[in-house]
């Protein structure tokens, strides 16, 4: 685990604007659960997208949620490891978007 520290610039429920060390611009971070919310909206859209048969919106919505669904197995990942428990009720293992390529 790393030991380097992170500096809180800003907070607002749910996220906060830290400036992680070695960086030249500071980040955004989001409580795990609103993280899931977004990767649920998004996988929303590329259903919606998929449906309507809306080729670009579908990949464009698919690559969100695609980014999405990497940054919540990785916190998966590592609650895991530190025997930590999900704050929402469906692993996005149980929610993983994947493409199709017949749209």
């Amino acid at each position: 685990m790393a030991q380097d520290m992170a500096q809180i610039l800003s907070h607002i429920p749910n996220s906060g604007i830290v400036q992680l060390p070695g960086r030249r611009f500071p980040g955004v971070t989001l409580q795990g659960d609103s993280l899931s919310i977004l990767f649920d909206y998004a996988a929303f859209c590329v259903r919606e997208f998929k449906r309507l048969r809306q080729e670009d919106a579908y990949f464009e919505a698919l690559q969100l949620a695609e980014t999405l669904q990497e940054h919540l197995i990785h916190y998966e990942e590592t609650l895991r490891q530190r025997g930590g428990e999900l704050p929402y009720t469906v692993s996005v293992y149980e929610r993983l978007v994947e493409e199709d390529h017949n749209i």
